[in-house]
């Protein structure tokens, strides 16, 4: 009886430290959205994360909920231009509808990776300019992940899904692709955690011979 007393004590230890959810990794204060007609590109943006991340979902701007009128294949590559996690988002109603936390519409699709600390590139296909894409005038009405820090704007001509390698720096982005994360607990932030279980635990126990 004690030691399943003790051991629901540091299951409840456990159950009590919060599940971390899936956020955007770029949420939108208010949009200023286009078509672009000289397509086909593949077109993205870059960004920097200095703590690992699981990257749930892949995701393409979705304008008012409205079915996609083209298929996108979305990509993120790595500093060396490898492509580490891919996913084609159809036309249509494919993929699930997701609203980032400011309210703007997106669709998406399972395709988890991890990712270290480093500098990466999101990119995804238009190759008609049916579906538009955010251009935010003032990087300042967009918010990230606090994991993620935005970098430039990557582009390239083509209709396959191609590392977007040319940049003209940090306006006009391209806000067609997005993903889904969440944060992988840091190991420092773990050892406290058992630590503190431990203690309880022991805490407990003493308690117990003492009331026996």
């Amino acid at each position: 009886m004690k030691k399943f007393l003790l051991f629901i004590c540091v299951c409840g230890c456990f159950a009590a430290t919060p599940l971390l959810a899936d956020v955007f990794a770029v949420n939108f204060v208010n949009t200023t959205d286009g078509t672009l007609g000289n397509g086909p590109f593949t077109l993205g943006w870059s960004f920097t994360i200095t703590q690992t991340i699981d990257v749930t979902d892949l995701a393409v701007f979705d304008q008012s909920s409205e079915p996609l009128l083209e298929s996108h294949e979305v990509g993120i590559w790595d500093s060396t231009g490898t492509l580490l996690d891919s996913a084609t988002i159809g036309a249509g109603t494919a993929g699930t509808l997701e609203f980032d936390s400011l309210g703007q519409s997106w669709r998406d699709v399972s395709a988890p990776v991890v990712l270290g600390p480093g500098t990466y590139t999101i990119g995804a296909t238009w190759n008609n300019g049916l579906d538009p894409l955010i251009f935010p005038g003032d990087l300042g009405s967009i918010t990230t992940g606090a994991e993620i820090t935005f970098g430039t704007n990557d582009f390239i001509a083509g209709g396959s899904l191609t590392d977007p390698t040319n940049t003209t720096g940090d306006t006009a982005s391209y806000f067609g692709p997005n993903f889904q994360y969440t944060a992988t607990p840091e190991p420092s932030s773990m050892v406290l955690l058992g630590t503190v279980a431990l203690g309880v635990g022991l805490r407990l126990r003493k308690a117990l011979r003492k009331a026996n």
